[in-house]
Formats: C-alpha cells, structure tokens, sequence
C-alpha cells in the first residue's frame, strides 16, 4: 500500500496509524527533510555573505606585481 505523506500531517495523526513502526518512519522521514531543508538553508546563507566579502591584496603584494612588471618591461 502506497500512501502520500507530507509534512502538513500532524504529529497527532501519525500516533494514530495503525501500525507504531510506520509512523516512527514518518517521523524519521520528516525529521530527516527538516534537517535537510535546515542545512541548505545554511548553506544559502553562508553563500550570500561569502557573495560579499571583499577582499584587496595586502600593499607588498601589489608591489612585488608592480616591480616584477617593470622588470619585464626592461
């Protein structure tokens, strides 16, 4: 018997199944889509402040480039 969960089935309507191990698999299910679903969330955020982020070469940096560009002028 196939049957359509989703996560709007109350807890409640879970402890009533007949059968205890099918809604502990429900509730395993959804726990599992809740950390799924929490943990892109992260990601996402995590992504944003990377998008923003600025970063600049430290002062020695940009003269080692700029002395090794005029070397190469020569």
């Amino acid at each position: 018997m196939v049957e359509t969960f989703t996560q709007q089935n109350s807890k409640s309507k879970l402890r009533t199944q007949e059968k205890i191990e099918e809604a502990e698999m429900m509730e395993q299910s959804l726990a599992a889509e809740e950390a799924i679903t929490e943990g892109f969330e992260n990601l996402a955020s995590i992504k944003e402040a990377l998008n923003q982020v600025m970063v600049e070469p430290s002062r020695q940096s940009v003269e080692f480039i700029l002395s090794y560009s005029n070397s190469t002028r020569k």
